[in-house]
């Protein structure tokens, strides 16, 4: 990111003495959470690195909690070095007993590894960085706890400051660096965050997938073994009147075949470390084993078939880019019966931006509002009648248009009570400010921060001609 442009930022940070609640390391970065509810997004990216405030926090922890210490401390400002892309903060702590710490907080947005030091501010000594190397990583300086912290020598030469805004490659330009780091975020990193996803969803499948592949050869192993059941049979009927005359360490032995119409000969393998008793009993039990596992195995293996292409359906899906409400803890029955769930739910695509689901039933409305639902989603609901759950799933994490929200408002309209009105008042807001009271019944929930608007009831066929679907 550009000097001039985290320049702006750090100038138009008003120190308002923000209390940090938590610290949590991110995949991209860090995110520092603050008691007023608003988040710091440090984007620490080898691609590009810059600093915003979200108006909102994060839906759940990005990642692990870093530096609990600063947990309550308050940060009474900021400054950027005038030699490179190194912005400080200056953090308080007041401990329990009144002792006061004061910290440093040192980021640097230099790629292609930036970091966050955090150090005593009077000796500026670390006491710990995301990233930690030695001289022998880096002979030019080290960044280790209880070193000095120097910053590192570069020729960079900082540009001019941004005084004629911030330009966007669509012919925009914001006035502010804190919405112009927001916007980049959310049209770059944002798409980058979701490819990771889509990957590590793929990512499990695909293991999944190998374990059924691997599951259904053992299984078609023992099927070919539980159906030698008649042939165990023989070998121990054979074995029984030549007991006495098996040598020790015989490997082979030929006897008469009693379940033969024809009483064949036949060889009956033997192991030569076992007894002729041992060798006799193995075969039994091999018998037992095959004749009582064979249905149950044909069972499994029916059971592993139908699991690998409900799988290989799944990759492929996800490779189509249809998003799948997936988790890594889920098992491949959590993942399968989301599926079917979300599958069976009135749902109509808009684009790869929106996707809205329409719940027809109480249950089917619990099921979109808490379990489907992301906290970025959009909800709407009748004010007055009784009706369905409409979500709209926002996938890139903005805000809706007008027409968006009408045909969201017209679609809730038509699926409640009030389909044969007009001017029908729908109440739409975030999910997550929806909540569901402990103990309602199916369908009943509360919610606040929302908007109404009237809107004219249309069915579903309807909004996807005018959508030209």
């Amino acid at each position: 990111m550009k000097y001039a442009y985290l320049a702006a930022w750090a100038k138009d940070y008003v120190s308002d003495q923000a209390v940090i609640e938590r610290i949590y390391l991110a995949a991209a970065g860090l995110y520092i959470s603050l008691k007023d509810g608003r988040t710091l997004v440090l984007v620490l990216s080898a691609r590009d690195s810059f600093i915003f405030f979200r108006e909102t926090a994060p839906v759940a922890k990005p990642g692990p909690e870093l530096w609990p210490q600063l947990r309550n401390s308050k940060i009474y400002g900021c400054r950027m070095h005038n030699s490179d892309r190194i912005m400080e903060f200056y953090v308080d702590h007041t401990d329990m007993y009144g002792e006061c710490k004061k910290y440093t907080l040192v980021i640097e947005f230099m790629p292609p590894k930036p970091n966050v030091i955090l150090c005593k501010r009077e000796s500026m000594i670390v006491v710990d960085a995301i990233t930690k190397y030695s001289l022998s990583d880096n002979p030019m300086r080290m960044v280790m706890p209880n070193q000095p912290y120097y910053p590192p020598k570069t020729s960079f030469q900082p540009e001019a400051s941004a005084e004629s805004g911030f330009p966007l490659c669509d012919s925009q330009t914001l006035d502010s660096a804190n919405a112009y780091f927001t916007l980049c975020y959310a049209r770059s990193m944002q798409d980058s965050d979701n490819n990771l996803a889509l990957k590590s969803k793929l990512k499990l499948l695909q293991r999944e997938f190998k374990k059924a592949l691997k599951r259904k050869e053992m299984q078609e192993l023992d099927l070919q073994n539980a159906e030698k059941a008649d042939y165990y049979r023989a070998c121990a009927e054979a074995l029984k009147p030549v007991l006495k005359s098996i040598k020790p360490g015989q490997q082979i032995v030929r006897a008469i075949n009693y379940l033969s119409p024809d009483l064949e000969e036949m060889d009956i393998p033997l192991l030569a470390d076992k007894s002729p008793q041992k060798n006799l009993n193995g075969y039994i039990k091999k018998y037992h084993k095959a004749k009582n596992g064979l249905e149950i195995i044909r069972v499994n293996l029916a059971k592993t078939e139908a699991e690998i292409v409900r799988i290989g359906s799944l990759i492929t899906r996800l490779e189509s880019g249809e998003d799948l409400d997936l988790e890594s803890g889920d098992n491949l029955q959590v993942m399968s019966q989301k599926v079917q769930q979300t599958d069976k739910i009135m749902n109509l695509r808009v684009d790869d931006n929106w996707h809205i689901y329409i719940g027809r039933k109480a249950k089917e409305n619990d099921y979109i509002t808490t379990k489907l639902g992301k906290a970025q989603d959009w909800w709407f609901h009748c004010r007055i009648y009784r009706g369905a759950h409409v979500l709209l799933r926002n996938y890139r994490k903005q805000e809706p248009g007008a027409e968006i929200i009408r045909l969201c408002s017209s679609l809730a309209a038509w699926y409640s009570s009030a389909k044969f009105s007009v001017n029908v008042p729908v109440d739409y807001t975030q999910i997550r400010y929806v909540r569901k009271p402990r103990g309602s019944v199916a369908g009943f929930v509360t919610y606040t921060n929302y908007k109404t608007c009237f809107a004219n009831p249309m069915d579903i066929r309807t909004v996807r001609r005018e959508l030209g679907l």
